[in-house]
């Protein structure tokens, strides 16, 4: 009870915040489904990341039911939160772990910083991790009707379900001690699911032209290979991931784990499976790898810490939730970057941008072509606060700047190269806001 009390004071906390990060394509793909129709399901190619669209309809439905506004948008992940929290301490009660551990548990779970913070925004990452801690739990229980349905919402909302069927397929096998028959026969739930996804890759492939790699403008530089230089990034970014924000005692204590056991058992390969699949189909990519893509296996380390943890004095505990806690502060200065979206820091960024945006309004003249900025300022009210304002600065990624006159930089933009960060330190500041640890400035070119 007290687990599931915690859930909906979650979401209702996040009910006024506005959509956020990559959080704010769902806002616009499911305002479009909800404006213009859902038709075939396809969005217009400038949205197109190649996502099945479970979660846009499902989201858009809530709309239809309770409004369109960010409330109704929250209130859509309030079950997800729910079913994850339950579903996490059902695989505690069957790991028979005490209840002492349990509470433990449900405090660990909305502790980390990734998680919670997920979970407060319109995340299907968030709802893939409530999805596969149910499938697990659908697994234990041998309920393979519910078994087939979860795999189907796996599948149905993002491209990095299939990694996750693919991690569940590994663990099941290891978790049937390799018993192949009995691994096959529990792989056959995951056809229904493929077959219908499948399907409607193909309509998409027929509409669009193509099936993973877009070569619409902010997404085909995202689907290539990347190359060695890319490789070792990307290598660099899965090591931060494992180590930033509070993560780095999950991942020592299960490290520890291993060693005081000095073997594999199932507790580790709850969480070492997914890591390792994971790492395997995100490094050849060139697509940013973000803290949030490893939420699931934040949750499997839980299971080895847990254990670790009671064996040992309780001031253990008590300094793991304080270094989780803190690693909502682990911010790192410009020019490095930093998983805003997976620390609840990036809610004072919205105090300063609801700053400048006033700032912006009162100066008429700044909305035009020439000033700049890059996502997620670059978005418009109508994308992120459901408004009807739909005013966009322009995009600079990547671009030159010494022809705009004004820029609007933020430490929680990733997106400012180094260069562009060289050249704008001289010049002139003309408003500076900061709240918490999110900071905006409006600069102007001193040459204009």
């Amino acid at each position: 009870m007290l687990a599931i009390v915690l859930a909906i004071l979650l979401n209702i906390f996040s009910w006024h915040l506005p959509f956020f990060w990559d959080t704010i394509l769902t806002s616009t793909i499911t305002q479009h489904f909800y404006d213009y129709g859902f038709h075939d399901f396809i969005t217009p190619a400038q949205f197109d990341a190649g996502h099945p669209p479970l979660f846009y309809i499902y989201v858009t439905a809530f709309y239809h039911l309770f409004g369109k506004n960010l409330m109704a948008a929250h209130l859509s992940m309030l079950p997800f939160t729910i079913l994850g929290i339950v579903s996490f301490i059902s695989l505690l009660q069957h790991f028979s772990f005490s209840k002492t551990q349990q509470i433990m548990g449900v405090v660990l779970f909305f502790t980390i910083p990734a998680v919670i913070t997920q979970n407060t925004l319109v995340s299907y990452d968030a709802v893939l991790l409530s999805l596969y801690l149910a499938a697990l739990v659908s697994y234990f229980n041998k309920n393979k009707i519910l078994f087939v349905f979860l795999i189907l919402g796996i599948v149905g909302i993002s491209l990095r379900g299939l990694f996750c069927v693919a991690s569940l397929s590994v663990t099941i096998f290891f978790l049937e001690n390799k018993q192949f028959k009995t691994w096959f026969k529990w792989n056959i739930l995951f056809v229904p699911a493929i077959a219908i996804v499948f399907a409607w890759y193909i309509n998409h492939f027929t509409h669009t032209g193509w099936l993973f790699a877009t070569k619409a403008e902010g997404w085909s530089e995202q689907r290539g290979l990347a190359d060695a230089m890319g490789l070792l990034k990307n290598g660099f970014s899965i090591a931060r991931c494992f180590f930033d924000l509070g993560i780095l005692i999950l991942t020592s204590l299960s490290l520890f784990y291993v060693i005081q056991k000095r073997k594999l058992d199932k507790y580790t390969l709850l969480w070492l499976i997914p890591a390792i699949i994971f790492l395997v189909a995100f490094l050849p990519f060139t697509n940013p790898i973000n803290h949030r893509y490893f939420l699931i296996v934040y949750l499997m380390m839980l299971f080895p810490v847990l254990q670790f943890l009671s064996e040992r004095k309780r001031i253990y505990s008590i300094l793991t939730i304080l270094i989780l806690l803190l690693g909502h502060f682990q911010i790192y200065p410009v020019p490095i970057s930093n998983g805003w979206d997976c620390t609840l820091a990036h809610v004072s960024y919205f105090k300063c941008r609801e700053k400048t945006n006033f700032l912006l309004e009162y100066h008429t003249r700044f909305i035009n072509k020439s000033i700049g900025t890059v996502f997620p300022m670059n978005t418009s009210l109508y994308q992120t606060d459901m408004m009807n304002d739909s005013v966009r600065i322009l995009n600079i990624n990547g671009k030159l700047i010494d022809s705009l006159q004004y820029i609007v930089f933020s430490n929680v933009a990733n997106d400012f190269s180094d260069e562009q960060i060289r050249e704008l330190k001289s010049w002139r500041e003309l408003y500076s806001f900061k709240s918490g640890f999110a900071r905006m400035i409006l600069y102007e070119n001193p040459k204009k």
